[in-house]
Order: structure tokens, then C-alpha cells, then sequence
């Protein structure tokens, strides 16, 4: 009890009974809880950054989305984000994963590296780089600029790397012999007093390991960066037809005059294809050139890239009024599972109807659709069965459940990649910081070392981490400062 629990008078021989006041007990109680400044609250918050613990569950979780991504098949850039190229990607993996497609595609696996949940892990792993780093820049500072230089007496007999060389002259003269030995042999040297010293080679070496962590965090944003802003889609362009939308609100066209393959005559493979476009905007051109795979198109940010050919179909779709609704070259990539028919297919979103596109396989004859002719296949979305099926000859249309469908003309495609990527000069940056920082931290790894002249002995001493290259630098020092003395080592 505390003497501000009564109110003792000096006169009173005894103490009264004390009587509690009102806020007693609750005082009591608050006294018992932790209290914590705000500066403590955010030091531990701080302390979650650089937990080995927390970064190790979040390196796995990146890894788990990582094996995601490479076991799925992953959707094209842009395409979640278009409702009618989600609508024909999803009708592809339904068709590989059954009723799986729906839950797999529900929960972001399709699209696994520009997820929320991708984005949040990546947030966090660079969180935790970068408290990890902000943790460790202040100890390489220290070791740096104000190394630890003097060392007790055990530190030379448990230090991982330690040796002791007889020898005739005094103490402070040999580590006279010592400084300048290991001065003329590009060491840093601080004297701890007349007998002892501390040598060390690349001080600034762990900063490498600071730059690989910076690095880590600069190529994570660029990759941020690039998912949220950049686009990636293929544009299937007709050879010979018409300038066709790019896309992402560009207002540019592009138009394939031509197209080559070059192949090899004995095993028929491509060696090289390329297409010559026209890229336009409004009515000018902007750019043309033969576009190869490694060799893009570019123009304000956007590149285009040779990604594919084959064979396609150019299709109009109206409704009863005459308004078009679908208007373009329908690439057939596909092939039945009786390798009857090649198939491709596109959507109406506003109808919620998928139509595929068939002809028969080259080579092929088949009864049901003729040379010349093609097959048009309508389905419901979600749903596995036709609704209404067509044949028509080219240059010819059908009236199919009030949607006019024309066969123009069969012919090639040449599918191009555009590329708009924010990111990549971040993503430069960063790999080229990796690399320096990753040749630092394993080339010019810090050594240091501590020498003590006492009773007629050298002690060397070294607490860096086992390495058998540095212990067989180690070893040579010892080597060399037994020539020094001209004796040999115990």
C-alpha cells in the first residue's frame, strides 16, 4: 500500500482502516496491462518485415503461384480483361478441364500472374526485402566504417579460423612487420593498441547483398508496373484484307500486304516467316516494315511481333436490321477429335452466343461439308450443345436464327503480338543491378582479420563464416607470415 492510498496525519499515533477510494481497483487493473508507446508499436510492426520466418512463408507462397503458372495454362495478356477473349479462352479450357474450368478460372488460376492475390504476395515479399534490407544496411555501415577492432583473449582460440606462429621480436614490433606486410598486400588496417591489430579486404562487399535486395524490389515493380498498365494481345490479321483495330483504345490499324514462310525441305519445319504491315492512324501511316519474331515493329510505346500463321476464314456476321456485328479473319488453329474438321471460333458478347468455324482438314474429303464450303456451328455460352447449325459456300450467306452469317473467302492469317510494356526499362535496370550486386557479394566477399602479439607469439584469428576459399586464404596468409618471421608455426 502506498502512502497515497490513506491519508495519514502526522499526530496519529496508528493507522486507521483504510477505505478505498472509488478508482482504486480499476487503477490497480491498469497497472497490470502492457503499455506500449507508439514508437514501440511500430518497432515491433517493423520487426515483422525482416522476420527470416514471415520471408520464408512468403518465398513459398510466391513459389506456389510460380507452379501454378507453369502447370496452367496461363491466358494470353489482356484477354481477362476483354470479356469475349475471356469468353473464348474459358470455352478452350472447359473443353480440357471439364467442370474444373469454372472453378479454376473463379479463383484466378488462368490468370495467376496478374491476380489480386499475386499482387498482394508480391506486395508483401517487397515489403519484406526491404525491411530485411533497411535492417541490415546500418550492421554493413558499422562494419564498414567502424569495425570492431579489438577482440578478447578466447576470441583466438574459438574463432573458426585461427593459427599461432612463434616468434623472436617484440610484441610491437611485429605488428609493425604485420601493418605494413598487410598494407602492401591492399589490406585496410586499424590498430587496436601496440600489440594488436584488425586487417580486413573489401569492406564494402556485403553492400552487394543490399544492391541483390534492391534489385529484387526494383524488378517486382517493374513486373507490377507492367501488369497493371502494360498490354499484351495477338491481333489476327487477314493477309490482303483489310486494316483491322489494334485494340486497347489506340485508334491504330494494322494491315498485312504480305506474307512468307520459308521451310525446310526435309523435315518441313519453318525456318523463317515473316509478314510486311501497315500500321495506320486514322487515315496516315505511321509505320511499315517486314515484321519477323525477333524483329518488331515499333511505334509511341507499342511493339509488334511476328507470333503465328496458318490457315483462316473471313467472316460477316449481321443481324436482321443489317447491323454488323462480328466483321474479320477467323483463324483455324484447332483440329477435331476425328481429324475431320479444322475449327476456330469467336463470340458475339452482346448475344452471349459462340460461334465455331469449320472446314475440312487439307487433304481431306468429308460428306457433311465440301470443298469450298464452310460449316457454322452456334452455341450458348456455358453450353456444350449447338443451338443451330449451317453450310455455306464461299461468297455466299445463310440466314441462321435471324443472324446473317457470309463465307467471304478462305485464305491466310498472320497472327501478331502487340506489346506495350511500361515496365521493361525498370525490368532492365534491375537485372542489370542483380547481376552487379550478386558479382560483388560473391567476388568481393569481406574478409577479415584479427592479429595479436603476445608471449613470443603471433595469434591470427578470422570469425567469417566457413568457406573453403577463404580458408585456404587463410591458410596461405599463415604461410606467408611464417616467412615474415622466418620460423615455422606451432
Amino acid at each position: 500500500m502506498t502512502s497515497s492510498d490513506t491519508d495519514i496525519r502526522p499526530d496519529q499515533t496508528s493507522a486507521p482502516e483504510a477505505t478505498p477510494l472509488p478508482r482504486q481497483s480499476s487503477s490497480t487493473e491498469t497497472e497490470d496491462l502492457p503499455v506500449i508507446s507508439m514508437g514501440q508499436f511500430f518497432q515491433r510492426i517493423y520487426q515483422v518485415t525482416y522476420s527470416k520466418t514471415i520471408g520464408l512463408i512468403i518465398i513459398l507462397l510466391t513459389a506456389v503461384f510460380v507452379f501454378i503458372g507453369m502447370m496452367l495454362q496461363q491466358a494470353p495478356s489482356g484477354t481477362w480483361a476483354d470479356p469475349a477473349g475471356r469468353d473464348q479462352f474459358m470455352s478452350m479450357m472447359h473443353a480440357k478441364y471439364g467442370a474444373w474450368a469454372t472453378l479454376l478460372g473463379g479463383v484466378g488460376f488462368f490468370h495467376v500472374f496478374s491476380s489480386i492475390p499475386f499482387f498482394v504476395v508480391m506486395a508483401a515479399l517487397a515489403i519484406s526485402i526491404t525491411g530485411c534490407t533497411s535492417h541490415r544496411i546500418p550492421q554493413l555501415w558499422q562494419q564498414w566504417r567502424n569495425p570492431r577492432v579489438l577482440v578478447s583473449d578466447r576470441f583466438f582460440t574459438a574463432a573458426r579460423y585461427q593459427a599461432s606462429i612463434p616468434i623472436s621480436q617484440k610484441d610491437d614490433q611485429a605488428i609493425h612487420v604485420v601493418q605494413d606486410k598487410l598494407k602492401a598486400a591492399h589490406y585496410r588496417v586499424k590498430r587496436g593498441n601496440d600489440t594488436s591489430l584488425y586487417a580486413d579486404k573489401y569492406s564494402w562487399g556485403g553492400f552487394g547483398t543490399a544492391a541483390a535486395h534492391l534489385s529484387f524490389i526494383i524488378i517486382m515493380v517493374a513486373f507490377v508496373v507492367s501488369g497493371l498498365t502494360g498490354y499484351q494481345g495477338t491481333v489476327n490479321v487477314f493477309v490482303g484484307g483489310d486494316a483491322i483495330p489494334v485494340g486497347d483504345k489506340t485508334g491504330l490499324t494494322l494491315q498485312a500486304t504480305d506474307f512468307n514462310a520459308v521451310y525446310d525441305d526435309a523435315t518441313g519445319r519453318p525456318l523463317d516467316y515473316v509478314s510486311h504491315l501497315v500500321l495506320k492512324d486514322g487515315d496516315s501511316v505511321v509505320a511499315e516494315q517486314d515484321v519477323r519474331v525477333n524483329s518488331p515493329m515499333s511505334y509511341q510505346g507499342f511493339a509488334f511481333h511476328q507470333n503465328n500463321y496458318g490457315m483462316a476464314v473471313d467472316v460477316t456476321v449481321a443481324d436482321s436490321a443489317g447491323n454488323t456485328l462480328f466483321s474479320g479473319a477467323v483463324p483455324q488453329p484447332y483440329t477435331s477429335q476425328d481429324n475431320k474438321f479444322s475449327i476456330g471460333q469467336f463470340t458475339l458478347p452482346d448475344l452471349g452466343l459462340i460461334v465455331q468455324v469449320l472446314s475440312p482438314v487439307s487433304g481431306t474429303t468429308n460428306a457433311d461439308i465440301g470443298p469450298g464450303q464452310l460449316g457454322f456451328a452456334i452455341y450458348r455460352d456455358g453450353e456444350s450443345d449447338a443451338m443451330a447449325t449451317s453450310v455455306v459456300d464461299q461468297g455466299t450467306s445463310a440466314t441462321v436464327r435471324d443472324l446473317s452469317l457470309t463465307f467471304v473467302r478462305e485464305g491466310q492469317f498472320t497472327g501478331i503480338m502487340v506489346r506495350q510494356d511500361p515496365g521493361a526499362a525498370w525490368m532492365w535496370i534491375g537485372s542489370i543491378l542483380l547481376v552487379v550486386g550478386m558479382t560483388v557479394t560473391f567476388t568481393f566477399r569481406h574478409r577479415r582479420l584479427w592479429v595479436r602479439a603476445q608471449d613470443g607469439k603471433l595469434l591470427l584469428a578470422s570469425a567469417d563464416k566457413e568457406d573453403s576459399g577463404f580458408r585456404e586464404h587463410f591458410n596461405q596468409l599463415v604461410s606467408q607470415a611464417q616467412t615474415w618471421f622466418s620460423v615455422r608455426s606451432k
